[in-house]
């Protein structure tokens, strides 16, 4: 449960990372690697407090 509000807060870090990225006009191969990055963090964080 603890791992998976990790993930969740890591996440939102990332996508925060990646709208700055994108604001700041960084290569598109970047801001797009911390986007994935950081909806594959949201989405395990969501399955694992789905499954318990």
């Amino acid at each position: 449960m603890i791992y998976a509000f990790i993930l969740l807060f890591a996440g939102g870090m990332t996508l925060g990372g990646a709208w700055s990225f994108y604001r700041s006009k960084k290569p598109w191969w970047a801001t797009l690697g911390l986007l994935v990055l950081g909806l594959v963090f949201i989405g395990i964080s969501f399955w694992r407090l789905r499954t318990g």
